[in-house]
């Protein structure tokens, strides 16, 4: 109870509950609403700029 699965938008490389278990509901503080700052992890980390400042569905 009062715990939530995290996950990271991409699911191959990413810290989330898969690693470091359920997020206790107390250590959440926000809802994030777009995305401020993207890379591109199969393109030798450049900046995906077409995502910046993107919202974010749901």
């Amino acid at each position: 109870a009062n715990h939530y699965l995290v996950l990271g938008d991409n699911r191959d490389n990413s810290a989330d509950s898969r690693m470091i278990g359920f997020v206790p509901r107390a250590e959440i503080v926000g809802r994030s609403q777009s995305v401020v700052f993207s890379l591109d992890y199969e393109n030798y980390f450049l900046p995906r700029t077409d995502r910046f400042l993107q919202p974010l569905d749901g």
